[in-house]
C-alpha cells in the first residue's frame, strides 16, 4: 500500500513505520494525524531536542547530612545495604517528602505517572525547595500522561536547578485525543513505555517499587486507592539504583523539556506556579490527611526503630532503556536478569502481582517450582477489585492450568468497613481499593521488589526496575504480609472440583465467621462477569 498525504507546516512525521510497515492500525493512526492535524498542530524542537548535557549521580561518598544518616542506620553491618520497607502510602509519601527536604546536592526522580494532583503538589512544592536550596534537581517522567499538565512541567524547569526530561515522548503536542490516538496507532514505539520508579537523595537513600506520584497511590483519593510497597535502599544498592537512573537519564529517547513548544514562556509561569503549590499545600495540612501526614514523624521513627531497618546484599534488577525502541534479547531484560541470579527455589515461592498473566513461559516457570518441590502461592486482585479488568480477562484464562500445576491462588477481595489512610497488604480493605504491589519471595530469603509485574507488558514491552534483596527478616516480614492478606478474610481461595467430567472453579472465603463458596466470580454483576468473558475472546494477550 502506498500513502501520500500533506503534512501541516511544523510536523514532520519523524517516526512513522515505513511503507512496508504499513499496518491496517498505521494506516487509521496516519488518517488521524491527518484529521487533527487540519487545525494545525504544535511539534517538538529538533533544535533543543538535541541540547542534552550530561550529568551523573554524585559520588557516594560526598559528605552530607544524609550519608551521615546511612552510615548510622548500617554502622553494625559494614559493606552491607540498608532497607526499609513502606507498606503504607502514609509512610512512602513521608519518606519522599523526607528526603526532598534533607538532601543537600541532588534529587533524582523517575516515574511512569506523576499527577497534578494534592499529593504530587506536595512532593512538586518539596522538589521546588529542594532546588530553591541549591539542590541539582533531575525529574524523568514518562510522557504518556504528560500533556495534562504540560505548562507546569516547563515552568519546574524554568529552574535553574531543575532540570526535567520525557521518557519516549509524543512527538506532536496537546490533548487532542484524535492526535494522540493517531499517533499511538502510527508509531509502534508509543506502545513501549518506561514504567520504572526511583526517588532518590544525595545517592545516600533511593525509593523504588509498585508507587507513582499520586492521591491513589498514598491513599489520599477521595474515592479510591491502591494497596502497595516500595522499599528503601541506602548503602551500596542506593548507589546501584543511581547508576540505573543515569542510563535512563543518558538515554537518546529522554527529551529534554525544553523542547515543547511554549518553553520560551515558561518562566513567566513558574511564580504562579509556586504560589499555587504553596496554597495547595496549606489546604492539604489542614485537612484530616494531613494532620496524620504530619504525625508520621518518619525520621524520629526511622532512627528509634520503629520503622525497621534491615540488612543485607542486593542486585539492582533493569531493564536497558533501549528496550522501549525495540525488542531486546531477553539476556538483558530485567528477566534475564533475574533468571541470571538463580531465583529458585525449593520450599516456598510467593507471587504478588495485582496483574498477572503469566503464558505459557510463566506456567513453565512456575511448573518448574512445583516440580523442584516448592510451595507456590499466588496473590492478585479479584475481578471486583482490579482496577484494570481487560488484564484480569487475560489472567483467567490460565486459572484452571495453574491449579492443576498445584499452584495455590488467592484473589484479594474489598471489604467494607476500614479507614484507608495505614492500609498496607493484609489489612481489611474498603471496596475503594486495588492491589498494586509487585513482590516476589524466594524460599524466605531473598525478596524482590520493584515495579515490575507478572505479565507480558512488564516482561516484554514496558520497561521496569527493581530489587533482589538477600536478607531473611526482610523476607519473612513480606511473606507475613502476603499471608495475611491471603486470609480468607481478604481474599478468595481458587480450587478446581469435578462436576459432570469438567474441572469447575470454586471460589472460598470467610465472612462473619462463615465459610462461602460460589462458583461465580465474587461479587460482581451479570453484566460483569458476561463482560470478561467477551474480553477473553480478544487476541491482545501480548498486549496485558
Amino acid at each position: 500500500m502506498r500513502i501520500s498525504c500533506i503534512v501541516p507546516p511544523g510536523c514532520p512525521f519523524t517516526s512513522l513505520p515505513g511503507e512496508r510497515d504499513l499496518k491496517p492500525a498505521h494506516f487509521i493512526g496516519l488518517c488521524l494525524l491527518l484529521l487533527a492535524g487540519l487545525h494545525g498542530c504544535a511539534g517538538i524542537d529538533i533544535d533543543r531536542a538535541a541540547q542534552r548535557p550530561a550529568s551523573h549521580a554524585i559520588p557516594q561518598d560526598t559528605p552530607s547530612r544524609l550519608q551521615e544518616l546511612a552510615r548510622t542506620l548500617s554502622a553494625d553491618h559494614p559493606g552491607e545495604s540498608g532497607f526499609v520497607l513502606l507498606d503504607s502510602g502514609l509512610d512512602a509519601l513521608a519518606a519522599r517528602l523526607w528526603l526532598a527536604e534533607k538532601a543537600e546536592k541532588t534529587l533524582d526522580v523517575q516515574s511512569y505517572i506523576f499527577h497534578a494532583d494534592k499529593t504530587g503538589a506536595l512532593v512538586a512544592e518539596a522538589l521546588l525547595k529542594a532546588a530553591d536550596r541549591g539542590a541539582r534537581v533531575r525529574m524523568l517522567l514518562d510522557d504518556i500522561y504528560t500533556y495534562k499538565h504540560e505548562a507546569d512541567i516547563m515552568a519546574l524547569y524554568s529552574h535553574p536547578n531543575i532540570e526535567i526530561r520525557l521518557f519516549n515522548p509524543f512527538h506532536y503536542r496537546g490533548g487532542n485525543p484524535l492526535l494522540r490516538l493517531g499517533q499511538f496507532l502510527s508509531d509502534q514505539r508509543l506502545n513501549r513505555r518506561m514504567h520504572n520508579k526511583l526517588f532518590a537523595a544525595d545517592n545516600q537513600f533511593a525509593i523504588t517499587g509498585g508507587r507513582n506520584i499520586g492521591d491513589e497511590y498514598f491513599v489520599a483519593h477521595e474515592k479510591f486507592f491502591f494497596v502497595d510497597l516500595d522499599v528503601m535502599a541506602s548503602g551500596p544498592a542506593a548507589a546501584r539504583l543511581s547508576d540505573s537512573f543515569d542510563a535512563y537519564w543518558a538515554s537518546s529517547m529522554a527529551l529534554p523539556a525544553q523542547a515543547l513548544p511554549g518553553y520560551k514562556e515558561a518562566h513567566n509561569r513558574l511564580p504562579a506556579l509556586k504560589a499555587y503549590l504553596q496554597s495547595t499545600r496549606a489546604e492539604l495540612e489542614a485537612s484530616d490527611y494531613g494532620r496524620t501526614l504530619k504525625a508520621a514523624l518518619f525520621e524520629e521513627r526511622l532512627l528509634s526503630g520503629e520503622l525497621p531497618t534491615y540488612h543485607g546484599n542486593a542486585w539492582v534488577v533493569a531493564d536497558p532503556p533501549e528496550k522501549a525502541a525495540g525488542p531486546t534479547h531477553v539476556s538483558e531484560l530485567l528477566l534475564g536478569q533475574l533468571s541470571g541470579l538463580d531465583p529458585y527455589a525449593s520450599k516456598e515461592v510467593l507471587v504478588i502481582s495485582p496483574y498477572f498473566v503469566p503464558r505459557k513461559t510463566g506456567l513453565d516457570w512456575l511448573g518448574y517450582q512445583r516440580a523442584r518441590g516448592a510451595r507456590v502461592r499466588v496473590l492478585t486482585n479479584s475481578l471486583a477489585a482490579t482496577d484494570v479488568p481487560i488484564v484480569h480477562a487475560g489472567y483467567a484464562w490460565y486459572r484452571k492450568d495453574l491449579l492443576k500445576l498445584g499452584v495455590e491462588l488467592h484473589e484479594l477481595k474489598a471489604l467494607p468497613n476500614t479507614s484507608p489512610r495505614k492500609a498496607r497488604i493484609g489489612d481489611s480493605f474498603s471496596s475503594r481499593s486495588s492491589l498494586h504491589t509487585k513482590a516476589l519471595v524466594f524460599d524466605r530469603e531473598r525478596t524482590f521488589i520493584g515495579s515490575f509485574n507478572f505479565d507480558p507488558r512488564s516482561a516484554w514491552l514496558n520497561t521496569e526496575l527493581g530489587l533482589l534483596i538477600h536478607s531473611k527478616p526482610l523476607a519473612e516480614r513480606v511473606a507475613e504480609m502476603a499471608e495475611r492478606a491471603m486470609d480468607p478474610t481478604y481474599s478468595h481461595r481458587l480450587t478446581l472440583r469435578n462436576e459432570k467430567g469438567q474441572p469447575v472453579l470454586t471460589w472460598t472465603s470467610r465472612s462473619n465467621g462463615n465459610e462461602i463458596s460460589t462458583d461465580t466470580e465474587p461479587n460482581t454483576t451479570w453484566w460483569q462477569r458476561r463482560w470478561l468473558e467477551f474480553m477473553m475472546q480478544l487476541p491482545i494477550e501480548e498486549q496485558l
